[in-house]
């Protein structure tokens, strides 16, 4: 596994962050790391492979001084994604699990579809000194089918979260606890009721009786929903985003949504265009309001009568091409 060459530490405990990426999120992960330099550029980041298809990743990795989690350590849990994701996916999601196996004592896990949008060095440093082992930004009631989720409830008194950004401490989730949830949630995966990791993650944190909180506890100043579909506006004068009440939001995260039509595209350019000239962010926003056209149109295109056939084979076609092109 190869480490930052930078280190952080609280009383002899190391430091750090986790992002999980690849080539195909590149434009994501630009507008992320970005973002994540402007707060902290000491702080060590790691990226975690998504899969083998990093070589655009990889030539980031000196201008914003991160590593990249060595493959074979990365995907020691995909073997598990197929036994509790309740589908045939790749075990890419899965990999947020080797952070609690890395060489960072305390550290943040992000997803790559996350800005920060301020220092978090005083959460951090108060959750060292809490008693939890997992703290998460948002919580979400959509991990369980209904019923299911009501049993979890009132069995373990805790909320669903959602597995894209949360606070944790190595070793919260060992190996053994891991594969004994593995093993008691293949049977009731048809409980699980969104795609990938999430529900799983949150029934092995809710089983291992994980002790976890809402980052509101530690910062009550803090937002309760920092998705980019709830309400926020920006206070020029605080230089904070905020929801309606006040809360600030730490960090905004575009969960289920593809780039370049998210919503809120004009947050997204402010990040990803940070450290551009003036010249290089104009280029920038041109080419991403043309990609985005030409996704909205190529999507209308699919719904319409006249259309979709002629774009399904030509969809077709295309993918037969790369993977030919993938073969040679």
């Amino acid at each position: 596994m190869i480490m930052s060459a930078t280190e952080k530490t609280i009383a002899g405990k190391r430091l750090g962050v986790y992002c999980l990426a690849n080539d195909e999120v590149l434009e994501w992960f630009q507008a992320f790391v970005r973002s994540f330099r402007k707060f902290h550029p000491d702080l060590p980041l790691t990226v975690i492979p998504y899969n083998s298809q990093i070589q655009k990743l990889l030539a980031l990795g000196e201008q914003y001084s991160f590593s990249v989690m060595d493959e074979n350590y990365a995907s020691h849990f995909d073997h598990i994604a197929p036994r509790v994701a309740g589908q045939r996916i790749a075990g890419g999601t899965f990999r947020k699990l080797a952070c609690f196996l890395g060489d960072y004592d305390y550290f943040l896990f992000l997803d790559s579809d996350i800005v920060l949008t301020m220092d978090l060095e005083q959460v951090f440093a108060a959750f060292t000194q809490s008693t939890y082992d997992l703290v998460y930004f948002d919580t979400d009631i959509q991990v369980f089918k209904p019923d299911f989720a009501r049993k979890m409830m009132e069995k373990y008194d805790q909320f669903g979260f959602n597995a894209g950004a949360f606070f944790a401490r190595k070793q919260a989730l060992s190996e053994s606890t891991i594969l004994q949830a593995v093993a008691s949630g293949e049977q009731i995966q048809n409980q699980f009721d969104c795609w990938g990791e999430q529900p799983f993650f949150n029934y092995l944190c809710q089983v291992s009786r994980c002790r976890m909180t809402h980052i509101h506890r530690l910062a009550p100043q803090m937002t309760f929903k920092p998705k980019v579909w709830s309400p926020f506006n920006y206070d020029v004068q605080a230089e904070l985003y905020q929801d309606p009440e006040r809360g600030q939001l730490p960090l905004i995260h575009w969960a289920g949504y593809e780039w370049p039509t998210m919503p809120c595209p004009e947050v997204f350019l402010k990040f990803r265009t940070l450290g551009l000239s003036i010249t290089e962010r104009r280029r920038y926003i041109r080419y991403f309001y043309y990609r985005r056209f030409r996704a909205v149109l190529k999507e209308r295109m699919k719904k319409s009568s006249f259309f979709s056939g002629w774009m399904t084979r030509r969809d077709s076609r295309l993918r037969q091409q790369r993977l030919k092109a993938a073969k040679t």
